[in-house]
């Protein structure tokens, strides 16, 4: 029979509880010839948007024609919940699936009792402390096994007699740090009392135990606290935890004999598998902490796998030094040797591309070969695994970042090694997000300079807009009163009722509005005109002779609406007959820019109070252009990166960081003038410019 392939979906290998689950899964396939392939494709995300960036990865393994989908639903969908985590098995339509975890309809599902175990567990803590306040600290909002898990609790409580109401509530989202820092908070409400603290899951617990000792509480003298899923570290931990067991591997195990039921066609029952965990009692709730010594095997065991990990992490740290600058290849090559150490056999990297009839296709590179590489239209995982049977893992991993998708990762290794195969994938997703963006880096530079000299002349545009704002307004005044003069002279015409009197008062009005109407015309006419040869100038490269200082005044006229509602003022001392040929559009460019950083930066985008000053002085042979602020000036660091690209200290607030780029360029490249700057923090900001005519 052909190999076949069974493809789980799991969160991440990173977490003990996704490691015992595939251990499950491994075990039961291994005398089959249906080869598992792992897929860690990452937490469902909590909005659609986000969770659309995977729906590729996902529709390329359903293409793959798997013999069958292995899902561990209440990972995957431990933060968005059941109806996203709907949403990746709608993708698999037509593949038989086994969902582990939270029930799907229509679906086996393999299910966790988290109610008995956590029912016998409160019913022992509560007969134990009958009269002390609780805390509960859930799951995130909506999360199933939480509220399971809260409902047993809440049974329990009911049946000792007494009020579910007097449960106090956080809710937390099962991570270690927020869930130590809602508790802090908590404990600071000195209104609440609990000191039986029963956290969801074992990271939360493990997050409130940490606060109780930095607040030098005891635990169990004072505080009883518990969790939930036995993590690795639950035992180890001082006072060790009381948590319950949860039966991920046998959960595993339940999945994979499902799966081949399914694959052999025969009828799988459609009642749920139901696999059930125990309470483990530790000294978090006073009882008996279990001790390591040479007779306690499984102690041991786990013990051996958090040292594991510990190194992996370790070794983890070299595969950092990635260069991003270098060719796919040969930072494989740099990590390879580290992977081999690992027992990773099999390393092969598809690449994305576009093949030249339009279809997308795969450029495969296998790091055993000598750089060998082939060209694929379609990912077959039979095929690739068909050459290595008995592998302990082989995994799939999705070379993506952000909804940007550049292929897939795919190994064989031994279990311990998963996480880091796993973390190796993500190394090469940052890879190949960076050649190419560094890629697009010219075009992206180019076009925000673009964008950057855009907005200048949008500023000229608004400018130039407010200032013909007022002669057009006085203009359609006068006229709309000249026509309401001229309606009541028709008005009285037809009724044979005008005097000359009228008539000699309606001449004069007439007069007095054309007169006003001319001149708002006249003032109109002169900013457009001013306005059209500036953006000419921004928008060409023409060279032309100009006297600079009448230049430069007019394109102060249109920047100075950028002072009102400020409380910056201008002063200028431009001199006259300084008459250079020049690019007018890139004058007008680097004084705008520069006029420009002084408000935002100098003056904190025009809140603060100050004076810019612009000065143009005729020298012997050449000019020397002054702009300075009395504004907050600039420390040395800033000044050492003041024309670096994109290099701002308002990110967020607007700053685009090429401003001083783009003067920089054009005064370097193509005016060829001198610049110097002088500053100093809190001192203000000077800039000369100096050129020679």
């Amino acid at each position: 029979m052909d190999p076949k392939v069974a493809i789980v979906l799991i969160p991440t290998f990173s977490q003990p509880i996704e490691q015992k689950v595939a251990d499950g899964i491994r075990e039961v396939f291994a005398k089959t010839v249906i080869h598992p392939l792992f897929a860690p494709v990452n937490y469902l995300p909590d909005t659609d948007e986000r969770l659309a960036h995977q729906f590729w990865f996902h529709r390329q393994l359903a293409a793959s024609q798997p013999a069958v989908i292995l899902a561990y639903g209440s990972g995957l969908g431990f933060v968005s919940g059941n109806e996203r985590y709907q949403k990746i098995l709608d993708i698999y339509q037509g593949i038989p699936i086994v969902n582990m975890g939270n029930p799907v309809p229509e679906t086996p599902n393999i299910l966790v009792d988290n109610f008995d175990p956590m029912y016998q567990l409160m019913r022992a803590i509560i007969s134990r402390r009958p009269t002390t306040g609780y805390l509960y600290i859930s799951g995130p909002v909506g999360n199933v096994d939480s509220q399971i898990r809260w409902r047993a609790l809440a049974r329990a409580f009911v049946e000792a007699g007494r009020k579910v109401e007097e449960i106090d509530t956080l809710v937390g989202d099962y991570r270690t740090y927020n869930a130590g820092q809602a508790f802090a908070a908590y404990l600071d409400r000195s209104s609440l009392a609990a000191t039986v603290i029963v956290c969801a899951n074992d990271s939360m617990a493990k997050g409130v135990l940490e606060v109780l000792k930095d607040r030098s509480l005891r635990c169990p003298e004072d505080f009883w606290v518990t969790g939930f899923d036995n993590m690795d570290f639950a035992g180890f931990m001082s006072p060790g935890l009381t948590t319950v067991a949860f039966p991920a591997k046998e959960m595993g195990v339940q999945a994979a004999q499902c799966a081949l039921k399914l694959v052999a066609g025969t009828e799988a029952s459609t009642d749920d598998i139901v696999v059930k965990g125990f309470p483990i009692y530790r000294s978090s709730t006073g009882d008996l902490q279990p001790v390591l010594g040479d007779s306690d095997d499984d102690l041991i065991k786990e013990w051996s796998k958090i040292i594991q990990r510990e190194e992996n992490a370790r070794r983890l740290v070299s595969l950092h030094n990635v260069d991003h600058k270098v060719a796919l290849f040969q930072s494989m090559k740099g990590v390879l040797e580290f992977l081999m150490e690992l027992q990773v056999d099999q390393l092969l990297v598809y690449i994305l591309e576009v093949l030249e009839d339009g279809r997308q296709g795969f450029y495969e590179m296998d790091l055993r070969g000598q750089n060998q590489s082939k060209r694929t239209d379609r990912m077959d995982f039979a095929e690739i695994f068909s050459s290595k049977p008995g592998a302990d893992y082989s995994l799939v991993c999705a070379l993506a970042i952000d909804g940007a998708h550049y292929g897939y990762l795919v190994a064989n290794c031994l279990p311990s090694s998963a996480e880091i195969v796993e973390a190796v994938a993500v190394q090469f997703s940052e890879l190949l997000h960076a050649q190419a963006l560094e890629r697009k880096s010219e075009q992206y530079r180019n076009q925000n300079e673009l964008n950057e000299r855009m907005a200048s002349l949008g500023s000229l545009v608004s400018g130039v807009a407010h200032e013909i704002n007022t002669p057009i307004g006085t203009g359609k005044l006068a006229s709309s009163s000249l026509q309401f003069i001229s309606k009541k002279l028709q008005k009285r015409i037809a009724e044979n009722s005008m005097t000359r009197s009228d008539f000699n008062a309606y001449l004069a009005e007439t007069l007095e509005y054309t007169e006003i109407i001319q001149l708002s015309l006249d003032r109109a006419a002169d900013l457009i005109s001013n306005f059209k040869m500036i953006s000419v100038d921004q928008s060409g490269e023409a060279k032309r002779r100009i006297d600079l200082g009448e230049y430069i005044a007019s394109i102060l006229l249109s920047l100075r609406h950028r002072l009102k509602d400020t409380h910056v003022e201008l002063q200028t001392d431009l001199a006259t007959g300084v008459v250079v040929e020049t690019y007018p559009g890139a004058v007008a460019q680097v004084v705008t820019n520069l006029f420009m950083n002084s408000i935002n930066h100098g003056f904190n985008f025009g809140q603060q109070k100050g004076i810019i000053e612009i000065k143009l002085t005729d020298t012997n042979n050449g000019f020397s252009l002054l702009v300075r602020d009395t504004g907050k000036g600039a420390t040395p660091e800033v000044i050492n990166h003041i024309f670096d690209p994109f290099f701002t200290t308002a990110r967020g607030q607007g700053g685009s960081g090429l401003g001083m780029h783009i003067v920089f360029n054009l005064l370097s490249q193509k005016l060829h003038w001198s610049i110097d700057i002088e500053t100093q923090a809190e001192q203000g900001f000077a800039a000369i410019l100096k050129a020679q005519r």
